[in-house]
Parts: C-alpha cells; structure tokens; sequence
C-alpha cells in the first residue's frame, strides 16, 4: 500500500494519554476482538502473537504516530501493519498500514535502564474511512494536548 504524499510533521501532533499501545503485526497475529476479553487475556493474546515491534504511544496526529519499544533485534515485515490497542477502554483499531520514518535510540534518556529503548516514528499509508474516523476519535477522547512543534517529542522533527 502506498504511503501518503505529505510527511508527518505536516499535521499536528497530540501527546496520547493512558496506555495505549501501537503493535506491529506479525504472520501469526492472534488480536481479533478484544470486547468480551479481560485485559489479561488481551495481553496474553498480544504476546503469544510474537509481534516485531510494539510499545507505548508517546503522540499520534491525522498522519501517523511515534512509539517506544523495547529493542528485541527482530525485522520488521515487508508490508507493514500495526494495531491500536487501549485495552481499558475497549478501543482496538486494527491493521493501519504504516512506513516507519524515523527510529531512534532513547537510551540517553533512561541512564540506568537494562534493555535498549528506541522509539518509532511511522506514517501511515492509506486508511480506509472507517480507520481515519477511528483516528479521529482517538485522537478527540484520548490526547491531552497538543505537542510544541519544535519539541524534543515532536515526531521526526
């Protein structure tokens, strides 16, 4: 799927607040409805599904997000999809095509931390109405405000 012309440091970018987590899908995915599952069951089904990335979401805006994750040494699939998952409020949106864009260590801001941090700036590819309407509503009813435009978490830029 192709990537959308602008770039995401185009639209606005909102810092995201509670834990809302961006899961990259792998070949054995197993997340498909999470509304009659308990938050347990939820994480056990993201882990057994052995995703190449995935973490907690730092911003997001229109055009993509930013995540941190753990570094696990694992490549990222050719064509790329990822899932929203905010388990507490039953919001799952499922398999946004995304390219990353930038992707960089945060060690330097976790000094005594035993695993390697990075963070993943993506852009997402096309969405189809109902998934940018599912942004939209994350974006409205799960961001506390906006990110400065030349701060230090401002994605890609």
């Amino acid at each position: 799927m192709k990537a959308k012309t602008s770039t995401s440091t185009s639209q606005k970018r909102y810092f995201v607040e509670g834990r809302i987590f961006a899961v990259v899908r792998s070949n054995n995915h197993q997340l498909k409805h999470i509304k009659n599952m308990s938050q347990g069951e939820i994480a056990f089904a993201v882990i057994k599904s052995d995703p190449p990335r995935m973490g907690q979401i730092i911003d997001a805006g229109r055009d993509g997000l930013s995540f941190s994750y753990i570094e696990n040494g694992k490549r990222l699939p050719r064509t790329s999809e990822m899932d929203i998952l905010f388990a507490e409020k039953e919001f799952h949106l499922s398999r946004l095509p995304f390219e990353p864009i930038d992707e960089t260590v945060e060690d330097e801001k976790r000094p005594f931390s035993t695993h390697s941090m990075k963070r993943m700036t993506v852009q997402f590819g096309e969405l189809t109405p109902f998934q940018q309407r599912q942004i939209d509503h994350l974006l409205e009813h799960f961001t506390t405000g906006e990110v400065p435009e030349h701060s230090e978490y401002t994605s890609a830029g």
